[in-house]
């Protein structure tokens, strides 16, 4: 079966593992499965999936177990490491999924660094860089440009070619910090953003080349 297109699998602008984990860090000294379920509604086989995944990311760990009748063993877990209100995203074995870190690392660092000044492509990667991911300026060229065109940033100096070859300089417009979860490009182009659960932008000369 095809993959959805992400703003697709959003309910309230939230995915089922990040409802599972924002409930995790509720009750993050003691939890069962069943708890973090009832807090969520439902979702029974998410939670059970995404428990093992963080488990094995040594995210949450088992604190104690207990046999309930015919059900089997009960865990009770608890948070070891809180990575922030985006929920992690980690493989059955554990492994970090790196797919749109780079997009989560540059809106927190415009968020950060950049809220009130203004900055090229070149200084985003840069600052948006770490050792396990690094973030190339054509990326956040890529994602600035996304960003510009769907309202998110001024753009306060045009980029000047010659031998000074000055870089474009954007700045974050005043209240256009949607939240800590970053928007995410799409094909054709278009601006999904999980906190507004919405298209926020779309490229209509390429949706309609598309078509």
């Amino acid at each position: 079966m095809a993959r959805k297109k992400t703003h697709l699998e959003m309910k309230g602008g939230k995915s089922p593992r990040q409802r599972v984990w924002e409930a995790i860090r509720l009750k993050r000294e003691r939890f069962t499965q069943e708890e973090i379920a009832e807090v969520v509604g439902g979702l029974e086989l998410n939670v059970s999936q995404y428990c093992r995944c963080l488990v094995a990311a040594e995210i949450i760990e088992v604190i104690a177990e207990e046999r309930v009748g015919k059900l089997g063993m009960r865990k009770t877990y608890r948070l070891l490491r809180d990575n922030g209100v985006e929920a992690p995203r980690v493989t059955r074995d554990g492994a970090l999924v790196v797919k749109g870190a780079g997009n989560e690392a540059m809106w927190g660092t415009i968020r950060r660094m950049f809220e009130r000044k203004d900055f090229s492509c070149r200084e985003l990667a840069a600052f948006a860089s770490t050792a396990a991911h690094r973030v190339s300026e054509s990326t956040a060229t890529k994602y600035v440009r996304a960003l510009f065109a769907a309202g998110y940033l001024t753009q306060t100096c045009e980029a000047i070619g010659g031998r000074a070859k000055q870089k474009a300089r954007y700045m974050l417009k005043a209240g256009k910090y949607s939240g800590p979860r970053a928007p995410i490009v799409q094909r054709p182009t278009a601006v999904y953003d999980p906190n507004q659960n919405r298209i926020v932008w779309i490229d209509m000369k390429e949706f309609e080349d598309a078509q």
